[in-house]
């Protein structure tokens, strides 16, 4: 009978070390003991682990809860492995496979192209470029035959497509399902048998897809990849998932003092959830916020200026997120204005609406008339101006228009 292999010791230390630090912050590892058997295949190869994350750029806007699985490839990434990043553009085609967006249409090759260039300059902000690979799917699937698509169509079976909660649930309230919308999952499964992935990220949503992955690469007789699945986090509203259409993210794109200012005003409640998926620290440093917060010995106040300041430095350097702190405090506590308020040439003559848009204080009209009914625009250290009408001449010259609690241009 032979003996089973002798482990290096060194080998597996090393892969106990990366697995700690890979495990932290993720909701499931599917198989987990794969994962093991692929660090030790590819710590005593040297050969690094292929991780593979899918995006469908149907739009551009990028926010904390997108860079969850991005934050987690950038880990595998220091520990010496390849991140893949797939540009969804033959899914993106679909539309929106959960039917929930009527609004969200099949897009144009070059919209795909437009989004997808955009996309990648805020997710490069998380992940190490030197060590990603950008795939699109149509590298593949551009040349694929009807005798493939019938071959994939084979390898799986109507009634498991149908389990998929998302189509069962269309399916359970009577709406229609297209035939196209059922490969979704298919092509996702596929792109895993082309870029020979190790180990695909997604977030909880995408078990179904992620594992298809792990049917179609057994078919190909490759090693079937980890399904390693992310948290959808919740908003800065403190209820319900991080998503652009509530107005509750915070961008990649947003400003330095905006992202500490959202940071600060989320929820206690969601604290050690935004310090686990976003705060960029480890399992130790994790348990002691935790500790501190339940004995009392870190106040809840000091807490979140510690999150926003981890948030700002994570994309914009530690001294940006000391300096961010600072001027929060300054604007807030001590009831100045920041240091740095843009000047904004206005126009004499413009009204107040028109003025908040084109200083970019409010990203529409409809926005800057709900803030002004809301009593939210005024003069620094004067009045609520209520009127959206009102007519700016050159009596506002040199004062400080405030928007909310952070936003802040000087009329010039």
């Amino acid at each position: 009978m032979e003996q089973p292999k002798k482990l290096d010791p060194a080998v597996e230390k090393e892969v106990q070390r990366q697995f700690e630090i890979l495990k932290f912050g993720v909701s499931e590892i599917t198989p987990e003991e794969d994962l093991l058997t692929m660090l030790r295949h590819s710590i005593s190869t040297k050969t690094p682990l292929r991780i593979k994350c899918g995006i469908d750029p149907t739009a551009t806007d990028v926010h904390l809860g997108h860079t969850v699985p991005y934050r987690k490839m950038r880990q595998f990434q220091d520990l010496g492995h390849i991140g893949v990043v797939i540009i969804g553009d033959y899914t993106a085609s679909i539309g929106d496979p959960t039917g929930r967006n009527d609004s969200r249409p099949p897009l144009t090759a070059e919209q795909i192209k437009i989004n997808a260039a955009r996309y990648m300059e805020q997710v490069y902000t998380v992940v190490d470029k030197e060590k990603t690979e950008i795939r699109f799917q149509s590298e593949w699937f551009k040349d694929v035959t009807l005798s493939d698509v019938i071959g994939w169509a084979g390898q799986t079976t109507v009634a498991k497509l149908v389990s998929h909660d998302t189509f069962a649930k269309r399916l359970e309230e009577g709406h229609s399902l297209g035939l196209h919308e059922l490969f979704y999952p298919v092509l996702q499964g596929i792109d895993s048998v082309y870029v020979k992935a190790d180990v695909e990220l997604g977030g909880t949503d995408q078990k179904f897809n992620v594992l298809m992955g792990r049917d179609y690469q057994k078919h190909a007789k490759l090693r079937p990849q980890t399904a390693m699945l992310l948290p959808i986090i919740t908003g800065t509203c403190g209820t319900q998932k991080m998503s652009k259409s509530l107005g509750n993210t915070i961008g990649i794109l947003d400003e330095p003092f905006d992202k500490f200012g959202k940071t600060m005003s989320i929820p206690d409640a969601i604290m050690l959830e935004w310090w686990k998926y976003v705060g960029n620290i480890n399992q130790e440093r994790f348990d002691e916020i935790e500790k501190g917060l339940s004995d009392g010995s870190l106040h809840p106040n000091e807490c979140k200026k510690q999150l926003g300041v981890a948030v700002v430095s994570f994309f914009h350097g530690e001294e940006v997120g000391k300096a961010m702190r600072e001027q929060f405090e300054n604007v807030f506590k001590n009831k100045q204005i920041p240091d740095d308020v843009p000047d904004f040439s206005f126009e004499r003559g413009q009204n107040l609406l028109e003025t908040l848009v084109a200083a970019k204080l409010v990203p529409s009209k409809a926005e800057g008339r709900r803030m002004i009914q809301q009593n939210a625009v005024s003069i620094v250290d004067g009045d609520k101006l209520s009127e959206h009408d009102l007519v700016l001449g050159e009596d506002f010259a040199g004062k400080v228009l405030k928007v909310g609690k952070r936003k802040f241009a000087k009329l010039v």
